[in-house]
């Protein structure tokens, strides 16, 4: 069974999280087949097409003195009707998480050469399932509805091409209400990807860092001081090195750079795979965490965390129950707080974490095997 994978490539490990929970659960609902997965990096949409499709002759139009975008999408759009995509031969085709929906979503540049020119023809006779979509908005300017009608539009056309939604905030769930699809709420699949990794040994109080230069990705216009958080940081790891013992977790070679600058003197991580990231952080207790998915990756290993960030991806963490905070309201007093509770109760927030992954798997499971039932039914049919 074949099955294609929308999804991000070589950036951020936070990315192999959820497409790893994604890979798990499918597994598992198609047990008694034998799986090859077909990943398609969004960010380059026209690698769904072999090497030798026409349509990589849009490339080409890069050297046209003037009308580059428009020849573009031309020819884009003339060769995609010869099909031969990858997509084309699978059996099922998932959206692996990530934000879906912000602000000027439908310039995105996988929007018409993926969504529309392929999945969107194919949807007709392969099922698509959009599972652990999220929202990423400015925390201080959070949307009720999409005003951008452009935004509406694609954003419609990617919830009609799916036969399942799941979403994994609240606000990407009224969101989607607000365009008329009622989707599921589901913690992001990112909580499963540790599968059956050990979490934290008892009496180990080891607190992981993970520091993100301004709190976040983006700033969004916020007046966010990368200096404030940078010395809410140090002043934070001033406190908590004189009773636990402090690592820093890291993402990419920025933030082990910034590590490196924050305390040249605490060790740093920075795992490539996600066994490393797992077993690496099992002899951890709690963190602090920049990134959401080190939040919900750890998490399901039973490691809580406090979440500091800028966006509503910040949703996708309280949709788990973890405290988190913006980063402007995160003070030194607030944060040293949050994680002594946490490792206070540090027995029963992993019970509950591990509890909620239990959950979170039997949801996914039960969800996909629903709308999947054709699928299964197919391929039985044709062995």
């Amino acid at each position: 069974m074949r099955v294609g994978l929308i999804t991000t490539l070589n950036v951020n490990i936070g990315d192999r999280f959820i497409r790893e929970g994604i890979c798990l659960v499918l597994r598992e609902v198609f047990r008694d087949r034998e799986m090859e997965f077909v990943a398609v990096n969004k960010h380059e949409p026209l690698t769904v097409y072999p090497d030798w499709h026409p349509v990589h002759l849009a490339k080409l139009t890069h050297y046209l003195p003037r009308g580059r975008t428009s020849a573009s999408r031309l020819v884009e759009r003339l060769a995609s009707r010869l099909r031969f995509s990858a997509f084309d031969t699978c059996d099922l085709i998932v959206q692996c998480g990530a934000p879906v929906f912000w602000p000027g979503c439908h310039r995105c540049e996988w929007a018409e050469p993926l969504w529309h020119h392929v999945v969107g023809r194919l949807s007709e006779r392969i099922p698509v399932l959009n599972l652990a979509m999220g929202s990423c908005y400015p925390w201080e300017r959070r949307p009720t509805r999409i005003d951008d009608p452009r935004d509406a539009e694609y954003l419609r056309a990617i919830l009609d091409y799916c036969r399942l939604t799941t979403v994994r905030d609240t606000l990407a769930q009224s969101l989607c209400g607000s365009l008329g699809t009622q989707a599921m709420m589901i913690p992001c699949s990112a909580l499963l990807a540790a599968g059956g990794a050990p979490s934290a040994g008892p009496g180990n109080e080891t607190v992981l860092i993970n520091y993100m230069r301004g709190g976040g990705h983006y700033e969004w216009d916020q007046g966010i001081e990368d200096n404030a958080w940078r010395e809410t940081a140090k002043r934070l790891i001033g406190r908590l090195r004189r009773r636990h013992k402090l690592a820093f977790l890291c993402h990419n070679q920025a933030e082990y750079q910034s590590a490196q600058e924050l305390d040249s003197t605490l060790p740093r991580m920075w795992p490539k795979t996600p066994s490393e990231y797992f077993d690496q952080a099992s002899g951890c207790a709690v963190a602090l965490c920049n990134r959401m998915h080190a939040s919900v990756g750890l998490a399901g290993m039973g490691i809580p965390s406090v979440a500091v960030g800028t966006d509503t991806r910040l949703l996708m963490v309280r949709a788990i129950g973890l405290p988190c905070l913006y980063v402007k309201d995160a003070s030194v007093e607030r944060l040293e707080e949050g994680l002594e509770n946490l490792l206070r109760f540090r027995t029963q927030w992993q019970e509950r974490l591990l509890a909620l992954r239990s959950e979170t798997w039997s949801d996914y499971v039960n969800a996909i095997a629903s709308a999947t039932h054709l699928v299964k039914e197919t391929v039985q049919a044709s062995r």
